[in-house]
Parts: structure tokens; C-alpha cells; sequence
């Protein structure tokens, strides 16, 4: 029988001993003497004990850790390698609102008229494309960081559109299409220079002229037969000779907020713009007496068929224009943040919301014959919009003097800045750049630093937070149409402003959209005066995407990156370029950082790169 080592493992020695020494009992074993049978039976107790020794030592367990060294011997713990220090610092931001490096410049770009862009009709597309690129370089000039352009005038388009005709303020022609996209073109010229750009609309206007010798129908006629008005003349209403849509009809309503969003839609813009045209101003004419009289609209009730056919609850027509307006921003904020959370919504009305005296309390302290307020004529409560958050920025236009009894700017601009307290709209002041040559025999608007002098003043008020001019042609005093002594006022106006704005200003982030999440620059190097980095957001998120970088331009011993004088280079984020360098650096005196700012201009901390 031959015996299984494995087997015999798995007993005990007596066990096995027994099993080794038993016979079977049909063995015929011969006899022998006892000497030898002890003999034997020594030597198989030899040959067991060997087998088992040796099988238990095949079969041991492998031990579960090395053999422990003996105690007296020491053992010694391995150092971990030490980490490189990266070659940068990082320099968190700590905002101070305060500092002015946040503010919102800006000057509205008028397409209507011919005013601003294009400057004549019928250009081609290569002096379309110079003179949008010069008012560009103007914006530039005076370190502005947003651009304001009128992209529906007057119920027409500077882009390609599907719901409006192209505008005659480009073609010269009714009948003609664009030669290009001009807002496509806009907005990446803009963003090619680190700028905001606005989508400026006009949204209910038809025509802009009086046209008292023609008939409504008549003039309907003179427009591009995809004009809407054209089409649906039952919408439309007639004021002062002018022409405009009905604001108090739905469907009315829901094409231009269709015309709106077509633009959110198809275009990258950062911003819609609405102006202060929505029921028509107030305006004049003869009386039966000959005598010349404040003319209001509805004296002729020209909407009040509207009126009876969708007043609802309403019993006031004042109050039922107010709710239509109102209607009307509201569904277009909710549709403009549905569709990109991170467009802004802004709106520029008339700087009088109401007399204090009519309004118990919640208006202006500016006397009730001085002007007719925005929120009883043109029927917008542009006061209420600010209070439900409706608009994510508010540009009052507040085109008069200090000195102006009727409307002082400082009342005006205190009153404003009581509105926004404690809401998340950001407000900036719209200035009358323009009076300095129009108005320039007024002793209020000669004097050369009627702007800025405003400017300084709002500085002092804590929820303005910019600036916008109207217009930015008047900002070029030697274009050519300025002459006499409004040309020397312009001058000396534009000589103080640009040193107003003698450094850079970097976009407030606005408090009513999303918060954004900036990534730092990556693989930042300084060498040979020459600094490199790389975009460090690899994500998805448009809203945390990095639109511009900044370099920054600090004195030895001086890292403030809330002092705007240390606002070096700001660095637009280019599609298909992967690292950004900037040579020609004077790191003998200075030392450099960069940072990254999303779309929302939310910014990351400062990268120090050591230099090398």
C-alpha cells in the first residue's frame, strides 16, 4: 500500500502509526523470531517519524510577512520623496467694490437715422466691416467695456432674421437683402476685444418720422413687404404721425419677443437691450385756439377697442397699458433666462419714473410740471420691474444738469440709487453726452467737466455701479460733423472724460444671474521676460467658460489686485489657440500675474509664475 503524503497530513502521528502497523486479518504472515520483529518494528517507527517531518515541512502555511529581524536589530522607515514646489504662487482675489477697478462703461451705438452705424446706407461689406471696426477703436480709447449696437430700429434687422426684413438703414432699399450678417460680424469683433456686446432693441416702433401727409395705410406701404406692421395693419396704431405696434394685443407682444429670442437664440451675445420706446411720449400740436398744447396719447383713444377687447378685470386703460408693458418684460426675462441663464436683460427709461407728489412718496422730489413721468405716459413701471428683479440691469437716462430745476441730476441720481438698494440689479446712469454740442449755448452744459463732474458724483452713490453715454458719435469730436463752439465744448467734455477713465475697469459680475466657476490659467512660466500660459477650464459649461484672461502689473512688494492701476493686459480667449505669451515684460521692476474671468466675469485667483 503505498502511502499519500497529503493524506497522511491531515492526521495525527498515533493515527497514522496505527494505520501503518495493522494488518489485514486474511494476511498469512510467517513466523518469526522475536529478535526480528523488534528490529522491524524500530525501523518502521524510524521510516513514519522521517515521512511525517518531511511532509510537515512541505506543507507548511506560507509565513503571512516577511521574518521579523532579530529585536536588538533596528529597522529603518523609508522617506518619502520630497515633492517639488510648483514654480508659481497663487494670489487669491479679494474684491473691493470700492477700489474702482468694477465699473460698466459703455456708449449706445445708434443704427436709426444713420446715427452712429452704418453712417450712410447702402455701404459695401469691406466699409461696413472698417467703420464698425473704428467705432471699435473708440470704445477702446476710452477704456470702455461693453458695446451697446441698435439691432432692431424700427420693426427691422441687422442680422439674418426670419421674423423681420433687413434694415434700410444697411440696404438703402427695401427690396434688397444684407450683405452680410452684421450682428454675427459684431458680436465676434467685439468679444475679439475683450468687450460685452448688447443687442439693442427698439420694440415696438414702426416708423420713425412724422409723416402727416400720408395716410396710415400709405405709409404701410413705403415698408418691406415682410414687415410685420405691413402685413398685420390691424395691429398696428398711429400717434404724433408716427407709427407703432399694439402693445395692448397678445399676439403683438409675442412677436416681438419671438424677434427678441430669435437673437438670444442664434447669436452669442451677453446682453438684451430695450430703450425707453414702448407706449409713445408725450407731444404737442395746435389747438382749435391756435395755441400750441401738450398732446398725450389716448386723448383720441387709439387703443381703446383694444382696450374693451382685452381689458379683463382692468376698468383703468392707464392702468391695463402699465399691466401690457409689464406682461411683456416679464414673460420676455423668464424666456431670455430659460433659454441662456447667463444673458443679461437690461432696459434704459426715461430718467423721471414720477413726481413724489403724485406717486405718495415713491417718486423723485422733482417738481409736477417739470416733465410728464415715464410711468404715466410711456405706461412702463420701470420702478417695479427693478423690485421684482425682472431686469438684470437698468441704464435710467438722466440727461439733465445739476443745475436743472425742473430735473436736478443729482436728485434724479440719489432716487435711482434708492431704488436698487437691496436688489440684485445693477444700476448705471445714462449721460447726455450729446447736450454738450446741442446744448451748447445752455451755461449748465458749457463748461468742461459737466460729465465727469456727474461721474464723480455717482461714485459717491453705493448701488451705481457705471456709466453709459448717448451716443458714441459725440465721442468722436474730429469726425468731421461737430464745428463752432459745441466742437471746443466736445473737446474739452471728451479730453476729461477719457482721463475719468484714464485705466482699465473690469465688468461688475451681476448679482441676479448664476454664479460662475473661474479656472486658474495653467502652465504659467516666466522666461526671458516673455510670460506663457494656457487656458485652465476644460469643461463644458458655457457660463464657466473663460472669456478673457488678465495680466497684471505689479510693483515690487505690491501684490493689491484690487488697485486698477496694476490692470496690465486684458487677454480675450481666442478659439484654436492654445498658449498665450506676452513678451517685452520689465520683471527688473515689476512682477506679473495672470487670471482667468468667465463670460460672468466672476475671476479666478492670480498665478504668480516665479521667474526663471
Amino acid at each position: 500500500m503505498k502511502l499519500d503524503p497529503c493524506e497522511v497530513k491531515r492526521m495525527n502521528p498515533t493515527e497514522e502509526q496505527d494505520k501503518i502497523l495493522q494488518y489485514p486479518e486474511d494476511l498469512s504472515i510467517p513466523k518469526k523470531n522475536k529478535r526480528n520483529t523488534a528490529l522491524l518494528t524500530l525501523l518502521s517507527l524510524l521510516l513514519v517519524s522521517a515521512l511525517l517531518l518531511a511532509c510537515s515541512e512541505l506543507f507548511q502555511d506560507e509565513p503571512d510577512s516577511a521574518p521579523l529581524p532579530p529585536p536588538e536589530t533596528e529597522v529603518e522607515t523609508p522617506s518619502e520623496p520630497e515633492e517639488e514646489e510648483p514654480p508659481y504662487t497663487l494670489l487669491p482675489v479679494e474684491k473691493d467694490e470700492d477700489s474702482g477697478k468694477y465699473a460698466f462703461r459703455s456708449a449706445w451705438m445708434a443704427s436709426v437715422r444713420n446715427l452712429d452705424f452704418p453712417k450712410s446706407q447702402g455701404m459695401s461689406l469691406d466699409e461696413l466691416k472698417r467703420a464698425f471696426e473704428r467705432n471699435l477703436d473708440l470704445y477702446e480709447l476710452y477704456r470702455m467695456n461693453a458695446v451697446i449696437l441698435q439691432v432692431r430700429p424700427s420693426g427691422d434687422a441687422l442680422y439674418a432674421s426670419e421674423l423681420n426684413p433687413p434694415s434700410i438703414y444697411v440696404t438703402g432699399d427695401i427690396t434688397k437683402g444684407l450683405p452680410t450678417d452684421i450682428l454675427a460680424y459684431a458680436v465676434d469683433a467685439a468679444h475679439e476685444r475683450g468687450m460685452e456686446f448688447h443687442a439693442w432693441f427698439n420694440p415696438f416702433r414702426v416708423t420713425v418720422d412724422k409723416i402727416p401727409d400720408l395716410t396710415t395705410e400709405e405709409i404701410l406701404a413705403t415698408l418691406s413687404e415682410k414687415n410685420y406692421a405691413r402685413l398685420h395693419p390691424e395691429k398696428v396704431l398711429r400717434f404724433d404721425d408716427r407709427l407703432f405696434l399694439n402693445p395692448g394685443d397678445p399676439e403683438v407682444r409675442s412677436f416681438v419677443i419671438e424677434s427678441i429670442m430669435e437673437v438670444v437664440r442664434n447669436y452669442d451675445i451677453d446682453a438684451v437691450h430695450l430703450d425707453d420706446y414702448f407706449y409713445p411720449y408725450r407731444s404737442s400740436r395746435v389747438n382749435e385756439d391756435g395755441e400750441t398744447v401738450p398732446y398725450f396719447f389716448g386723448e383720441d383713444e387709439e387703443d381703446l377697442q383694444t382696450f374693451e377687447t382685452h381689458k379683463g378685470d382692468f376698468t383703468d386703460i392707464k392702468e391695463w397699458r402699465r399691466n401690457n408693458t409689464y406682461e411683456f418684460m416679464k414673460e420676455l426675462s423668464h424666456r431670455v433666462h430659460d433659454q441662456k441663464p447667463y444673458v443679461k436683460v437690461g432696459l434704459s427709461p426715461f430718467g423721471i419714473w414720477g413726481h413724489s407728489e403724485e406717486t405718495d412718496g415713491l417718486g423723485s422730489d422733482t417738481p409736477t410740471d417739470s416733465s410728464e413721468t415715464y410711468h404715466h405716459s410711456v405706461f412702463l413701471d420701470s420702478r417695479k420691474l427693478v423690485k421684482e428683479h425682472l431686469v438684470d440691469y437698468i441704464v435710467p437716462q438722466i440727461y439733465w444738469a445739476f443745475e436743472e430745476n425742473a430735473a436736478p441730476f443729482g436728485t434724479l441720481a440719489r432716487w435711482w440709487n434708492d431704488v436698487a438698494e437691496g436688489t440684485k440689479v445693477d444700476l448705471y446712469i445714462g449721460h447726455a453726452n450729446y447736450k454738450l454740442y446741442e446744448n451748447v449755448k445752455d451755461p449748465n452744459w458749457a463748461q468742461a467737466s459737466v460729465l465727469t463732474d456727474q461721474m464723480a458724483y455717482t461714485n459717491t452713490l453705493q448701488n451705481v455701479r457705471g456709466s453709459v453715454f448717448f451716443r458714441l458719435g459725440y465721442l468722436a469730436e474730429n469726425s468731421g460733423e461737430f464745428s463752432g463752439s459745441g466742437l471746443e465744448n466736445l473737446r474739452k467734455n471728451n479730453e476729461y472724460i477719457k482721463n475719468h477713465f484714464s485705466q482699465m475697469a473690469v465688468v461688475p459680475v451681476n448679482r441676479n444671474l448664476p454664479e460662475t466657476m473661474p479656472e486658474e490659467p495653467k502652465e504659467v512660466s516666466l522666461k526671458n521676460n516673455v510670460l506663457t500660459f494656457q487656458d485652465g477650464y476644460e469643461g463644458f459649461e458655457e457660463k464657466d467658460k473663460t472669456r478673457y484672461f488678465m495680466v497684471y502689473q505689479f510693483p515690487k512688494g505690491d501684490q493689491n489686485t484690487e488697485n486698477p492701476a496694476y490692470l496690465f493686459k486684458k487677454i480675450p480667449v481666442v478659439s484654436g489657440i492654445k498658449t498665450y505669451s506676452l513678451n517685452h515684460l520689465d520683471t527688473e521692476n515689476y512682477t506679473y500675474g495672470v487670471s482667468a474671468f468667465t463670460r460672468l466675469h466672476e475671476e479666478s485667483s492670480v498665478v504668480l509664475p516665479l521667474n526663471d
